[in-house]
């Protein structure tokens, strides 16, 4: 466990960490989200497959409801606590996760067929990918995560939080993805995001899994846009998010990150990193 040092004069939040806090603006985005769906008469099948589907059916949406996150957050003073924890955790050798998802989502790009992207889909997917990886991170591993610390252990917190990011999907069978097909991406999705989460332990920051969510997320919908052959290497980032994502949340057992836990754990936790292989 390496302790980040926090500054003692950080003012504290005008709203109090809480699991209802930390709901109104999860439910607050997925409103504002799908409600743009049902405004544009969204396909979930074709979304992405020309600019204009792109700018009406995947970036507005997120990047809506990245504008009401913004607005909340600044309300409820939440920015330090949503983006960055007190201690970071985690073995050395899980950074091949978040590298290998790096890695997949480049090569994906560099075997596009560029000659297809015109600059209104390159732009539009391209602040679709923004809008996502700011929008998605900050209202599940951001917070949602500082609301369930503030009444459960990190183990719970992650479990949770990782559930709803899954749970944000499964309206898109209302839009058109197949019942059985949306039913495998909540699977996908919760290895996705427990990643997600060990890119956020190990960094000690959001804003990691932030760049991450948005960069792989734009190098699936540009290079579908554009005809391009899907990356089946892709595929070798689930087995390896498992193995991860296990190895950094053995290390939170009985760890709390809430506002009043936070302070008093670094030393214990530090003396059962110690115990653990």
């Amino acid at each position: 466990m390496t302790e980040t040092p926090s500054p003692q004069a950080v003012r504290s939040p005008r709203v109090q960490p809480s699991v209802g806090a930390a709901l109104v603006l999860y439910a607050g985005y997925l409103v504002l989200f799908y409600v743009t769906w049902v405004v544009n008469r969204v396909d979930y099948m074709t979304i992405g497959q020309t600019a204009d589907s792109a700018r009406l059916h995947y970036a507005l949406p997120t990047l809506f409801g990245s504008a009401f996150l913004v607005v909340m957050l600044s309300v409820f003073g939440w920015w330090r606590i949503t983006l960055f924890d007190h201690q970071r955790s985690g073995p050395a050798w899980a950074w091949l996760g978040p590298a290998l998802m790096f890695g997949i989502a480049a090569s994906s790009f560099l075997l596009m067929r560029r000659e297809s992207a015109t600059p209104a889909l390159v732009l539009w997917c391209v602040l679709g990918g923004i809008g996502v990886g700011f929008g998605e991170e900050m209202i599940t591993r951001g917070a949602l995560l500082v609301g369930l610390r503030a009444r459960h252990t990190e183990i719970h917190a992650w479990l949770m939080s990782t559930l709803l990011f899954s749970a944000l999907h499964v309206p898109n069978a209302l839009f058109g993805e197949p019942v059985l097909a949306m039913l495998g991406q909540l699977v996908m999705t919760f290895l996705f995001g427990s990643l997600l989460y060990a890119a956020r332990r190990l960094s000690g920051t959001l804003l990691l899994p932030m760049f991450l969510h948005g960069f792989w997320d734009t190098s699936l919908f540009l290079p579908r846009a554009t005809g391009s052959d899907p990356n089946l290497v892709a595929i070798a980032v689930y087995p390896l998010a498992i193995a991860c994502a296990v190895a950094v949340v053995r290390r939170q057992r009985g760890l709390r990150l809430g506002a009043a836990a936070g302070r008093s754990m670094p030393g214990e936790v530090h003396q059962r990193e110690q115990r653990q292989p």
